[in-house]
């Protein structure tokens, strides 16, 4: 009897030992498990960039406050007073001067759809704005600003080198200028605003760089 209970005690100590062996080390490895987990959900890497404020930059709002595309379709064709009618792609109807546009990238004939870069605030009264340049349509339009130096500037083109880095050159297109922008052959600060139709980069104003 005594050495059978000494039998049975020792197996019941050995199976404690060994269930609370495996109950301290299995918590402790899904622990480790669970940290490692919830962090990388929860804490982000530091060399995520910061989340957009929002914010719009001075040359982003000016650019969408000054210059703009009226696109639309020619219903009437210039005639001897050198006027035709637009109807806009809103459905108001311009009649429009072609001495009022600064210059005619395009043939105004009638049912030929064509863009105009102005700018001024957005079209009520065409007295209010400047129609700088009128081109064929395209399905999609952007206005692009640039601060560079210029590389030439001769009679009917200039280029610039972009702050990046990049050389981009442009078709002078009787665009305002501002009094000291294109002085000099090359080395001119400027910033040009332009869009590019078919391959070319039309400036819509050119301004001495800051």
């Amino acid at each position: 009897m005594k050495r059978g209970s000494l039998i049975l005690a020792g197996t019941i100590l050995a199976s404690f030992v060994i269930f609370g062996t495996a109950c301290t080390r299995k918590p402790a490895a899904d622990t480790g498990a669970n940290v490692t987990t919830q962090a990388a959900v929860e804490s982000p890497s530091a060399e995520e960039a910061p989340a957009d404020s929002g914010e719009t930059s001075p040359v982003a709002e000016e650019q969408r406050e000054n210059y703009h595309m009226l696109q639309g379709t020619v219903l009437k064709a210039a005639g001897d007073g050198a006027v035709f009618t637009l109807r806009a792609d809103d459905g108001k109807d311009y009649d429009i001067s072609l001495s009022d546009i600064l210059d005619v990238e395009v043939e105004l004939e009638e049912d030929v759809q064509v863009a105009i870069a102005y700018i001024g605030e957005p079209l009520g009264d065409l007295k209010d704005v400047t129609l700088v340049l009128a081109l064929p349509e395209q399905e999609e339009w952007s206005i692009f600003t640039e601060k560079g130096t210029t590389t030439s500037n001769a009679m009917s083109s200039f280029a610039i080198k972009t702050e990046d880095g990049q050389e981009l050159s442009f078709l002078k297109d009787n665009c305002p200028v501002e009094e000291g922008a294109l002085a000099g052959d090359s080395g001119d600060k400027v910033t040009v605003v332009y869009v590019n139709s078919q391959g070319t980069n039309f400036p819509i104003e050119i301004k001495k760089g800051q």
